[in-house]
Formats: C-alpha cells, sequence, structure tokens
C-alpha cells in the first residue's frame, strides 16, 4: 500500500492509556448489548428569578452539538483524525455506545431542546409538500419549533440561568420563531440547514433580533461561532448567574470548505481509500470498545470497492476526504479555544459538558441531489479537483466514506437504521468528580432536557413554564451517570418507538423492529432493497449491522412491537403512509458522475 498513515497507527495516540479504562458499572446493570456499551450591544436581560428547589452551587452547562459527525470519526470512537481536545474530554466522561438520535437534523434538535418527541415539538418532517405531500396541515407537521413545547432556555431561565447559542438553528425561519424567541438571552445563528462555511448570504443569519449584514470577511463558521459564545460568556461573567451555552457547529455538515490554514493537513492520509478506512477503523473501535466484535467481511457497503474506480475518480473521492477530516480537526481546534477560556475565566471546574452528533454519517452527494444541482450550476460552483474545499466549491465525500464512519452499523444519516441513528456522546464534569468508561444503556436526545434540568436544579415535570401551558418533558434525566447512581434510566424492557418522514422503528432490549424507507433528500443511484416498505425483525445483540430478518421466528414477539409502534403513532399524531414525492428523481445517474 503506498499510503497507510491511518491503518498503521496505534489504538490511539491521544488516549492510548486514558481510554483503556474499565467497562462502566452501568454496563453490568444493563448486559442486553455489553459493547454498546464579540460582545452583543444588546440591552442586558433581566436576572430570572431563583427557585426555591435550585441548589446553591449550579453548574454551567455547556452542550456541544457536531453536524453529521460519524460514529468512528473522532479519536476516542477509534478514528484517525486528529481530535486532541474531543479524545481528552472523552478520556474524562462517561461515554456513551448506545446513545441514539434521530436520522435527520432539524428533529434531533428540537427533540433535545424540547425534551419531547420530535412530532410535538413541530418537527414531524423538515420538508415541504414538494418533498413529502400529505403532511400539510396536521399537528406535529408544523416545521418549526412550536408553540405546545417549551425550551431548555426558557425552563432553565426559570432557575436563574442566562442562555447563549451559536450555530445551526435550523428550527424556524421566521422572526417570532428564533433562538431569542425561545429563551437565549444572546444567539448568533444560521436559520436554515446547510450554507456556506465562508460566507454570510443575505437573510441567512441572525443575532439576537436582528438580520446579520452579508459579509465574506473575516468569516469561517466554527472560528466565528465560537468568537460569539466567548464573547457573549465575557459579557455577563461574574454576575453570579451559571449560563447554558448551546455550541451548534455546523462542522462538518457540507458543503466541504476549509479554511487556507487547514486545507492541506490530510494531503495524501487517504489515497488508499473506504474500504481500507473502514476496516481500519473497525478495528480500531473494536478494541476500544466503542462497537461489537465484528469481522469485517459481515458488512456490506453500497456502491464501487475503491479499487474499482479510475485514478481520476479517486483522486477526487481522497480529496474529499482530506476536506472532511481538515473540517473535523479545525471543529476540535475551536472546542479547544472555548474550554480553555471557561478554564481562564475560573469556570470550567463548574462546567458540565455534553458533546454529541446530530445524526449519523452523511452521504448526500448534493452535486448529484435533483434539489441542489441546479443551485450549484446556477451558484458557478467549481468542483474542480484543484478547487475543492474552496468557498466557491460546493461537494459532499459521499456514501462510501460516510459507511466508513458508520460501520458496522447499516446505513447512514437519513436512516432509521443503526447507521444513520447512533452517534458518539458522552459527558463530564469539568471539575473531575465524575466516573468515567463505557456506557451501554440505551439513551437518546429526548433525554437531554431533563438531564441538563437537574442538573440545574430545575423542575423537570412542570407543564407550565414563562406563563403558558406546555406539552410535559418525555425523556428521563441521565444526570445519575455522573455520580454513584448505578440504576438504569430505563428498564431493560422499556420500549422505545420513532417515526421519521415514513420509516419507523421499535426497540426493545436486543430486539429493533424496522420499517425502512428512501431517505429523504438523498441521491440513491444503488439497488432499491427489497426489505423497504415492510417490517422487519433484527437481534442487534448477534447482528449489529441489521442484516438478517428473524420475524419468521418471532411471530408473537413482532405482533407487540407493531402494537407498541401503532400506540407511539396514536399518541403523537404521526401520519402513516409518508412517501417521498417521485423517488425516481433520486436514482438518476447523472451524465458527469466520476467513473461512470
Amino acid at each position: 500500500m503506498k499510503n497507510r498513515k491511518w491503518a498503521q497507527l496505534p489504538v490511539l495516540q491521544v488516549l492510548r492509556e486514558s481510554l483503556a479504562f474499565p467497562v462502566l458499572r452501568v454496563l453490568s446493570v444493563v448486559p442486553v448489548l455489553p459493547w454498546m456499551l464579540a460582545a452583543c450591544t444588546q440591552p442586558a436581560p433581566p436576572p430570572a428569578p431563583e427557585s426555591d428547589g435550585a441548589p446553591e452551587s449550579r453548574p454551567n452547562l455547556l452542550l456541544i452539538v457536531a453536524d453529521d459527525l460519524g460514529y468512528t470519526d473522532i479519536g476516542a470512537y477509534g478514528g484517525e483524525i486528529r481530535t486532541p481536545v474531543l479524545d481528552d474530554l472523552a478520556s474524562q466522561s462517561v461515554m456513551f455506545t448506545n446513545f441514539h438520535v434521530l436520522p435527520m437534523c432539524a428533529p434531533t434538535r428540537a427533540m433535545l431542546l424540547a425534551g419531547t418527541d420530535h412530532h410535538v415539538a413541530g418537527l414531524g418532517t423538515m420538508f415541504g409538500s414538494n418533498f413529502l405531500p400529505g403532511l400539510e396541515g396536521h399537528t406535529g407537521y408544523e416545521t418549526y419549533l412550536h408553540e405546545r413545547v417549551a425550551s431548555l432556555p426558557e425552563r432553565l431561565a426559570e432557575v436563574g440561568y442566562r442562555s447563549y447559542m451559536a450555530g445551526k438553528w435550523h428550527l424556524g425561519p421566521d422572526p417570532g420563531q428564533w433562538p431569542v424567541d425561545w429563551g437565549f438571552d444572546r444567539s448568533f445563528v444560521m436559520l436554515p440547514g446547510s450554507g456556506s462555511h465562508m460566507a454570510i448570504p443575505e437573510r441567512v443569519y441572525v443575532e439576537n433580533d436582528e438580520w446579520v449584514e452579508p459579509t465574506q470577511e473575516g468569516f469561517y463558521s466554527t472560528r466565528t461561532y465560537t468568537d460569539r459564545l466567548i464573547g457573549y460568556i465575557d459579557e455577563f461573567h461574574g454576575d453570579g448567574q451559571p449560563f447554558f451555552v448551546y455550541a451548534a457547529y455546523t462542522s462538518p455538515h457540507w458543503p466541504l470548505q476549509v479554511p487556507p490554514d487547514f486545507i492541506d493537513l490530510y494531503a495524501g492520509d487517504y489515497d488508499d481509500g473506504y474500504d481500507e478506512l473502514r476496516v481500519a477503523r473497525m478495528e480500531r473501535a473494536e478494541a476500544l470498545g466503542v462497537i461489537p466484535e465484528t469481522d469485517p467481511d459481515y458488512f456490506e457497503p453500497l456502491g464501487p470497492a475503491w479499487e474499482e474506480l479510475n485514478s481520476e475518480t479517486q483522486a477526487h473521492y481522497a480529496r474529499r476526504m482530506e476536506l472532511y477530516a481538515a473540517m473535523v480537526e479545525n471543529l476540535d481546534h475551536h472546542v479547544g479555544r472555548l474550554i480553555d477560556h471557561l478554564e481562564n475565566i475560573g469556570e470550567l471546574d463548574n462546567t458540565v459538558i455534553l458533546f454529541m452528533s446530530d445524526n449519523g454519517a452523511a452521504t448526500e452527494q448534493m452535486e448529484y441531489n435533483p434539489g441542489f444541482s441546479a443551485r450549484i450550476e446556477r451558484e458557478n460552483s467549481d468542483n474542480s479537483l484543484e478547487n475543492l474545499g474552496a468557498a466557491d466549491s460546493y461537494i459532499s465525500y459521499g456514501a462510501n466514506w460516510a459507511q466508513a464512519a458508520t460501520a458496522p452499523f447499516n446505513r447512514f444519516k437519513g436512516f432509521i437504521t443503526e447507521g444513520g441513528m447512533l452517534v458518539p456522546a458522552y459527558i463530564l464534569h469539568g471539575n473531575g468528580t465524575n466516573p468515567t468508561g463505557l456506557d451501554g444503556q440505551y439513551l437518546s436526545a429526548i433525554d437531554i432536557a431533563p438531564t441538563l434540568l437537574e442538573l440545574a436544579g430545575a423542575t423537570i415535570g412542570s407543564t407550565s413554564v414563562q406563563g403558558r401551558e406546555v406539552a410535559a418533558i418525555t425523556g428521563r434525566s441521565f444526570a445519575r451517570v455522573l455520580g454513584a447512581d448505578a440504576a438504569p434510566v430505563y428498564p431493560q424492557d422499556h420500549v422505545f418507538a420513532i417515526e421519521l418522514h415514513g420509516s419507523r422503528a421499535v426497540r426493545q432490549g436486543r430486539y429493533k423492529l424496522v420499517w425502512e424507507q428512501p431517505a429523504v433528500n438523498t441521491w440513491w443511484p444503488f439497488e432499491v432493497p427489497e426489505r423497504w416498505y415492510s417490517w422487519q425483525l433484527f437481534d442487534l445483540q448477534s447482528d449489529p449491522g441489521e442484516r438478517n430478518d428473524i420475524s419468521a421466528e418471532h411471530p408473537e414477539l413482532m405482533r407487540e412491537l407493531i402494537d407498541a409502534w401503532e400506540d407511539y403513532a396514536d399518541a403523537n399524531q404521526v401520519v402513516r403512509e409518508v412517501r417521498i414525492n417521485q423517488f425516481e428523481r433520486w436514482q438518476v445517474l447523472p451524465e458527469n458522475y466520476p467513473n461512470r
């Protein structure tokens, strides 16, 4: 092999000793799946009232969300990308190996801020009738965060917290739907789900309640978001109030665009291709205990093998992965700036940090996507090999690299299989008092709000917030993992059910029931699986890649889980029989497709 830098690395350089920790006590309680185991000029908001139930010393709360980060991208989960800051935080954390989100970003973000099912929060879909006809006007499908729920900042304000946010909002584009309307004291956000990392277009960003003027000067998304968060923290530092920081980074979401000082950091590192990378990551992740013991041949990737690509196509796709890795390292660098600042102002020891990705690794190739390709052409994007990663390029890295980040789990972003929903996530207290190790119990984004509220000393069960009646939080707090309480958050036989864009799933212990449909807004140049549009049952303990349908062997369990999903759908007003409009548009192989 001509270049195997990442394949030859030790299991982890940065965490070689610190991640060789014993399995956390939770795994002995939940043995079902042991492997799973710049200052602002706005007037200062008035101090929030104190709660009688709030503890005397309440921690600051820092929620860091990476956008489309794959399960094995960072070193702590088996990746070769240099992420020393995130890895160091992981070594001091309770690391989750069974943490689930929804398979697309906006519904996940609604769920984590509301602590309810995403339909209750208004994000039963993130697409309009041009993609998914028949959903307009249905309760739960408003496509913006709905006033039926209270946001985490609104609830935290009632116990004296200030809240700051920078990054992706994606929960409502119109005035009245912005972060400032949901309890954030300071915010600098991109309203839609994606955009340039190197420019602020007109009417795309807002700061607090005002539009941000368009600019290309001095802007890079990850750096600018971090600058804003540091400025917001400093603006009120010393006022005696704890704070909640929502660092909603847009990296490494496409388009792959990298600042000049990072753009060539991984030149040549991925010349051996995605098949070699996938195997190397699986080996390291298995050694770390974050995936099960799995024969690399067990995983069946979609798409052509690397060796089947011609040299020109290989060069193009290797460069895409170089850029993706550089964006992840850049993200790590700026998270480090934020952590260092908290330490420098004396707040890190009193800060709880929760890190996660919002969905599985992304496969969308936007240049072939019928919804984006015309826009890319209209904006004269230059996707030549020499220009990839620049401000005027617009590309993603494709299904094969995404599968290197999700293997041995099936599929990727947009799909209700494990590859679309299982994400890296961990929690720690900055003072170092929490246990460290792997935690394999099933948790999800719905549990984030109640966890942070418990840590803040707030009332989780309240249905009256900021003077209005709201839906009750239905997630459960996992704050106990930071202390001595070894009890699982959910019992082993608890049933978890979800739906998004027509796809459905039910999880109970080792078993998962799946109704798979094509992902929305995802180009699919592959054969259509026979398993789509029907129920299938999988044993994740023996079959983590969801390959072998065992429904015929367990008809009674199958019926029970289907009934459980129907009960969930009724309770959350889920629309049945959702189908993508003209799916055949997403299967067209363009004339300019590489290696055609």
